[in-house]
């Protein structure tokens, strides 16, 4: 029983640290006067589908969370809902919810998320190149 507790507390998320604003903060805590910029990338787009929320707000377009879980089909609804707080956060995406019944919530990517495009598409071509073999 003590070890099935001692598991759980190991596998508890630690947020990063935020400023009042909510905005991630990479790097103050551990006392740095700058950000480490690759830490602060890996931050604010890492894991498995940041980025893939991103390629499909890259359009301009307000989603709803409902367009994007069809683009992204494998995502779980969990997921899909932590990454979108988190993108949210680092504002790279930004959310307007309507005063309406039923509730509306809508999804775009901010001028800062849509920097990132032209980097996920050399990623991308880099990608395809490595596949077919043109090392």
């Amino acid at each position: 029983m003590k070890k099935d507790k001692e598991k759980k507390k190991k596998r508890g998320k630690h947020p990063e640290p935020q400023d009042s604003a909510g905005k991630i903060q990479i790097g103050i805590a551990a006392g740095e006067p700058e950000a480490d910029p690759l830490q602060y990338a890996l931050t604010a787009v890492g894991g498995k589908w940041k980025l893939r929320i991103l390629w499909a707000l890259r359009g301009g377009a307000s989603l709803r969370y409902g367009e994007i879980k069809q683009q992204i089909p494998a995502i779980t609804d969990m997921m899909l809902s932590q990454s979108l707080r988190e993108l949210t956060a680092s504002e790279l995406i930004a959310r307007q919810q309507f005063q309406q019944i039923p509730p509306k919530v809508e999804y775009r990517i901010t001028p800062a998320g849509a920097e990132l495009i032209p980097a996920v598409e050399l990623l991308c071509a880099w990608a395809l190149k490595q596949i077919k073999g043109d090392k």
